[in-house]
C-alpha cells in the first residue's frame, strides 16, 4: 500500500494554563517547545471561566430573502476575538453565512484522518459530545497516540470546533460549521516530508484498492460531507484514466456512488497538495501546476465532478499560498481556500499567517483538553470548504449535494487575481455569495425547477378596494411561499407578499365637484382636479399626481318627466337614487360613492349612459348602461380591471316634492378576468368573467323642516364562473353587501347653515372562500413542492366612517363667505381589525372676490 500523507507543512504547538479553562472554548498559556519543529511564541492571557455564551439575536433564514435593516451590524457581531482566531473565517466572509442564520447545526460532517482528539473541550464542551467514531485502523504496527491525532484533531477544529464566545483568550476560536457534528474514520497517516516521491502504479494494489473502497463506502453510509485533508503524491496528469481504473476499480466505484441518486450520493472534498516549490530526490522543481491523484480524479473520470471538490490554498493576503498545488486541470471543480502561509515572503510565520485550530496533547506534555495548534497546508483549506458546505446544507437540507457543490463553485469570488482559473479555479470561497440569492428571485413555472422561472409579479393576487379587506393576507399571513434563486434554492417569505393592493388613502385630495341646475331642469355635473402642486398631501401615492381624472356627467330632464343622461369617468350610480334625484351630491361625503350601489366601482372609469321614463306622476323607471376601468373611489389609481353592466331602478315618490324617495334598484356588473376587484397574476391563471347580480334600496325621508334621513342599502351575489386555473380556485357563489345612513339638517343655528352626519359601511364580503396552493419548498431531485391553502374571503374586521360636517355662509366685507369645519372618524379601516383608526378634522374658509 502507499503511504498517504498528510497535507500540512509545519505544525506549532502551544498549551493553555489548564486552572484557567474549566469548561472554556479556547485560551492562552504558555508555550511548549516541540523537537524538530519551530515554534510561535504567542500573546497569553488568561481568560474567565463560566462566562456567559450570548448568541446575537437574528431572525430565522426562511424570512430573509433579503438581507434585513441593520444587516451590517448583525454581521459584526459574529466577528469576534474568537472569530478571528483562527485566521480564516473572515476571507471567506464566514461572518454573513452566520448572521443569516448558519451555524452548521443538524449537519453531521465526516473526515477520514488521523482521528480525532474528541476530549478536546472544542469538541466535549457546550453542545455536549460532538465528534463519532465510525472505524479505526490503529493497531500493530500503527499504534493510536495523541501524536497520531494531531492533525486530524486539527482539520476538525477546522471544521466544527464550537464557538462560545468569549473574547478575552488569544487562542480563543472555532470552526466555519461550530454546531455542526462530527464523524471520523481513522487511518495512519504520514507526514510529507522528504524529497517528492510520486505514487507508482504498482503500489496501487488490490489490497489498496480494497481498503479505500471500503472506508469510502463506510463514510457515504454515514455522512453527506467528508473532508479528506490527505492524498498521493504524484501530479493527476501523469496517470491515464486507463490505468487508474483498472488499479483502483473499486475505489472510483465507491466515490461514483452510482447506486444512489444524484441529489445524495456524498460530497468528497480533498485537499489538492502541497506539492508547489517541492524538489523531486534529484533535486528537479516538480510540476505542481494541477492537484495531485487524489484530489483530480474528476479530471480522469468526469462523472466525479458533481460530488467531488479540489480544495487549493490560499495565504493570509488572499493570494496563492506558495506551497499549494494550483488549480489547472481541474479548474472546473477546484477553488481556493484559507490555508496559512509566508504571505509577506519573509522566510518566518507570523501568528496571522498560520492556521490556529485545536491540537491532542503532544506525548512529553502533560495530558489535557485545551491545547491548540497553529499550521499551514491544503489540509485546513478543505475543511474550511467543507464546513462551508456544512452551512449551506443547514440552509438548504431540501437541495441535492451536487447542488450544494455547484453553488460554492458559482458564488467563489471570480473578481481580480482569482478571474485566473489555472491558479484557483473557480475562485476565491465566499460565504457572503453563496448565502444569498443568485440572481434574481423567482416563482417555479411547473412542477420541476428545470422547467424555468418566472418572476414573482405574475404570481401574485391583486385587488382592487376593500370589499375583501385584510381576509387574503390574514389567510395566507400564517404560510411561507418558497422563490428561487437562479440556481434552484428556496428563499422563503410571508405568503401574504403575494398579495398586492390598491387600497384607497383615507386622507382627502383637493378634486373639485360642481354641480349646476338650469332653469328648465337640466343638470350638469363637472369634476375637475385642481393645480396638481395645490393638491393636499396624501399618504399614500405621490401627492403631485392627480389621482381621478376630469369627469363630466350630464343629465337632462323633460318637462314630461323623463330624463336623459350621459357621463364620462363618471360613478354610473350618480344617475340614481339619492344622486340621481338631487338629493346628495358626490361632494357630501369624503367617498363620493357612499349612497351608490358599491359594485359600479368597478367600471367608474368608462361611459355610462342611459335614462327614465315617468310611471304616473310621482314614478319613474330609469335605466342606463355603462362600461369602464375599475377603480374603488377618486382616490385609486388606474386600474387595468374591465367591467361593464347595467342598471335598473324604479323611484317612488316625486323629485320635486323633496318629501321623500324611495328607489328600488337591481342590475349586474361584469367583470373580465376578476371578481369583487380581484384578478390573479398569468401565473396563477386566468379567472374569466364574474357577474355580481344585486339589489338595494336607496331613499330619504324630510323628517321635519329642518332635518332630512338618508338610507341606502345593497346586497349581491357575485357568481365567478369558470377558473383557468390549476393553482387557484374560488367559490362559485360570493355574497356582498354595503349601507349608508345620513342625516341633514338646514338652518338650524343661522340661516342656511348645514349641518351633516353620515355612518357608512363599504363594500364587504360576507361568505365566499378559495383555495391556493402553494410552493413551499422543493425535493432533493428538484421537484417542487405544494401545499393547499384554504383562503377566507370574508374580511376579519368591520370598517365604519362616521362623518360629520357644518357648514356656515355669512357676509365678510359686503362678500359672500364660507365656513366649514368636517371631521371623519374610521374604524377598522379596509375592515382590517389591526389597522389603526382615523380621525381627519379640517377646517375650511372661502370667500367670493367677485
Amino acid at each position: 500500500m502507499p503511504q498517504m500523507y498528510s497535507f500540512t507543512h509545519r505544525i506549532f504547538l502551544i498549551i493553555a494554563i489548564v486552572l484557567l479553562l474549566q469548561a472554556c472554548g479556547g485560551g492562552g498559556g504558555g508555550t511548549l517547545p516541540s523537537t524538530q519543529r519551530p515554534v510561535v511564541n504567542p500573546v497569553t492571557e488568561p481568560i474567565e471561566s463560566g462566562a456567559t455564551v450570548v448568541d446575537p439575536a437574528r431572525g430565522g433564514f426562511a424570512e430573509q430573502p433579503e438581507d434585513p435593516e441593520g444587516f451590517a451590524l448583525l454581521v459584526a457581531s459574529f466577528e469576534t476575538a474568537e472569530y478571528a482566531g483562527m485566521q480564516g473565517l473572515a476571507l471567506i466572509n464566514a461572518s454573513s453565512a452566520y448572521a443569516r442564520g448558519a451555524d452548521g447545526s443538524g449537519v453531521s460532517l465526516g473526515i477520514i484522518d488521523s482521528g480525532v482528539y474528541a476530549q478536546h473541550l472544542e469538541f466535549a464542551d457546550g453542545l455536549g459530545n460532538k465528534v463519532t467514531l465510525v472505524g479505526s485502523d490503529y493497531g500493530g504496527g500503527n499504534q493510536r497516540s495523541n501524536d497520531a491525532l494531531s492533525h486530524g484533531t486539527m482539520v476538525a477544529g477546522v471544521l466544527a470546533a464550537n464557538r462560545d464566545d468569549r473574547n478575552q483568550g488569544s487562542f480563543n476560536m472555532h470552526g466555519v460549521a461550530y454546531n455542526a457534528d462530527i464523524h471520523v474514520y481513522e487511518i495512519p497517516l504520514q507526514p510529507s516530508d522528504g524529497p517528492y516521491d510520486p505514487v507508482g502504479l504498482t503500489d496501487l494494489d488490490f489490497g489498496t484498492d480494497n481498503y479505500f473502497a471500503s472506508r469510502f463506502a463506510a463514510m457515504t453510509d454515514e455522512v453527506d460531507i467528508i473532508n479528506m485533508s490527505f492524498g498521493f503524491s504524484g501530479l493527476v496528469t501523469d496517470y491515464s484514466a486507463s490505468a487508474i481504473q483498472s488499479r483502483l476499480g473499486n475505489s472510483l466505484d465507491a466515490l461514483r456512488q452510482s447506486h444512489r441518486p444524484l441529489g445524495s450520493r456524498a460530497i468528497f472534498v480533498v485537499s489538492a497538495g502541497n506539492g508547489f516549490g517541492s524538489r523531486d530526490q534529484f533535486g528537479n522543481e516538480i510540476d505542481a501546476s494541477s492537484p495531485e491523484l487524489l484530489s483530480g480524479l474528476p479530471h480522469l473520470f468526469p462523472e466525479l465532478q458533481p460530488h467531488m471538490l479540489a480544495v487549493a490554498a490560499v495565504d493570509s493576503s488572499g493570494g496563492i499560498a506558495s506551497y499549494s498545488n494550483h488549480c489547472g486541470v481541474a479548474a472546473s471543480f477546484c477553488l481556493a481556500a484559507p490555508g496559512g502561509g509566508d504571505a509577506d515572503a519573509d522566510g518566518s510565520f507570523a501568528h496571522s499567517e498560520v492556521i490556529w485550530s485545536t491540537n491532542s496533547p503532544p506525548e512529553d506534555a502533560p495530558q489535557g483538553n485545551h491545547y491548540y495548534g497553529g499550521s499551514i497546508g491544503t489540509s485546513f483549506a478543505a475543511p474550511m470548504v467543507s464546513g462551508s458546505l456544512a452551512l449551506l446544507k443547514q440552509l438548504f437540507p431540501s437541495v441535492g449535494n451536487y447542488e450544494l457543490v455547484n453553488r460554492l463553485l458559482v458564488t467563489a469570488n471570480k473578481s481580480g487575481i482569482y478571474a485566473d482559473s489555472s491558479i484557483y479555479g473557480q475562485g476565491l470561497l465566499d460565504l457572503n455569495a453563496a448565502t444569498r440569492p443568485v440572481g434574481n428571485l423567482g416563482s417555479p413555472a411547473s412542477n420541476h425547477l428545470d422547467a424555468g422561472l418566472i418572476a414573482p409579479n405574475i404570481n401574485s393576487i391583486n385587488i382592487v378596494g376593500d370589499a375583501l379587506g385584510d381576509a387574503v393576507q390574514a389567510s395566507l399571513s400564517q404560510q411561507n411561499i418558497a422563490l428561487f434563486d437562479q440556481l434552484g434554492f428556496p428563499f422563503y417569505q410571508s405568503a401574504s407578499t403575494m398579495v398586492k393592493t390598491a387600497a384607497p388613502t383615507v386622507a382627502s385630495i383637493n378634486f373639485s365637484h360642481g354641480s349646476q341646475i338650469t332653469a328648465d331642469g337640466h343638470k350638469l355635473l363637472l369634476g375637475i382636479g385642481q393645480n396638481p402642486w395645490r393638491q393636499d398631501f396624501r399618504p399614500l401615492g405621490n401627492p403631485n399626481q392627480q389621482v381621478q381624472e376630469d369627469y363630466i356627467a350630464l343629465q337632462f330632464h323633460s318637462p314630461y318627466g323623463s330624463e336623459r343622461f350621459a357621463g364620462l369617468n363618471t360613478n354610473p350610480g350618480w344617475f340614481f337614487g339619492l344622486y340621481g334625484n338631487s338629493v346628495l351630491s358626490p361632494s357630501a361625503t369624503d367617498d363620493d360613492s357612499s349612497f351608490a350601489a358599491p359594485w359600479l366601482r368597478f367600471a367608474r372609469r368608462g361611459w355610462s349612459s342611459g335614462g327614465a321614463i315617468a310611471i304616473g306622476s310621482q314614478n319613474k323607471l330609469r335605466m342606463g348602461l355603462f362600461n369602464g376601468r375599475a377603480s374603488w373611489d377618486r382616490y385609486q389609481p388606474q386600474e387595468k380591471l374591465q367591467g361593464h353592466g347595467a342598471m335598473l331602478e324604479y323611484s317612488l315618490g316625486y323629485p320635486g316634492s323633496n318629501l321623500h324617495s324611495l328607489s328600488v334598484q337591481t342590475g349586474f356588473v361584469r367583470e373580465q378576468n376578476s371578481f369583487l376587484g380581484t384578478s390573479i397574476g398569468p401565473a396563477l391563471g386566468s379567472l374569466g368573467q364574474a357577474e355580481t347580480l344585486f339589489v338595494g334600496l336607496n331613499g330619504h325621508v324630510q323628517i321635519d323642516k329642518r332635518w332630512q334621513a338618508l338610507l341606502a342599502l345593497y346586497s349581491g351575489s357575485t357568481y365567478t364562473g369558470a377558473v383557468n386555473s390549476h393553482i387557484f380556485a374560488v367559490d362559485s357563489q360570493i355574497r356582498s353587501g354595503s349601507w349608508a345612513l345620513g342625516f341633514k339638517g338646514r338652518s338650524l343655528w343661522r340661516v342656511n347653515d348645514q349641518l351633516n352626519l353620515y355612518l357608512t359601511q363599504p363594500l364587504r364580503v360576507k361568505s365566499g372562500r378559495a383555495a391556493l396552493k402553494l410552493a413551499t419548498g422543493r425535493t432533493w431531485d428538484r421537484q417542487v413542492i405544494y401545499q393547499d391553502i384554504s383562503l377566507e374571503l370574508q374580511p376579519p374586521g368591520r370598517e365604519h366612517r362616521l362623518e360629520l360636517g357644518y357648514h356656515l355662509p355669512t357676509r365678510i366685507a359686503q362678500r359672500q363667505a364660507w365656513f366649514s369645519a368636517t371631521s371623519q372618524y374610521i374604524q377598522q379601516p379596509s375592515h382590517s381589525p389591526i389597522n389603526p383608526q382615523h380621525l381627519v378634522v379640517k377646517l375650511m374658509f372661502s370667500i367670493s372676490i367677485d
